[in-house]
């Protein structure tokens, strides 16, 4: 699916951090709804696949999986994943994500 709408339930959101993060004991997706006022984080997993970043296969990605209530609003969304391991803690990229509004 190339668009994602207000209101989808178990869609993957894949984030590639472009370095391993398999020693990550803390993953998250950091959000901020279109209109900036709304700030959050949702707790991700670890998600091992190819990694055009990094060129590599392993775990380089942070996935997080959409539920009831997530993507209430349709607008220009930014995302970023975030981690910690016992040698610090580290920001991907943020992403922008365009969220519609059902039929658009």
């Amino acid at each position: 699916m190339a668009k994602h709408y207000i209101g989808e339930i178990g869609t993957d959101f894949l984030f590639d951090c472009g370095v391993s993060v398999s020693d990550a004991t803390v993953q998250q997706i950091w959000y901020k709804k279109p209109d900036g006022s709304v700030q959050g984080s949702w707790g991700g997993s670890l998600y091992d696949s190819y990694s055009e970043s990094a060129g590599l296969t392993g775990t380089y990605y942070v996935k997080y999986t959409t539920a009831v209530g997530d993507l209430d609003v349709g607008g220009l969304w930014e995302f970023q994943s975030y981690i910690a391991t016992a040698a610090g803690t580290w920001w991907g990229e943020t992403v922008q994500e365009t969220i519609y509004d059902k039929f658009e």
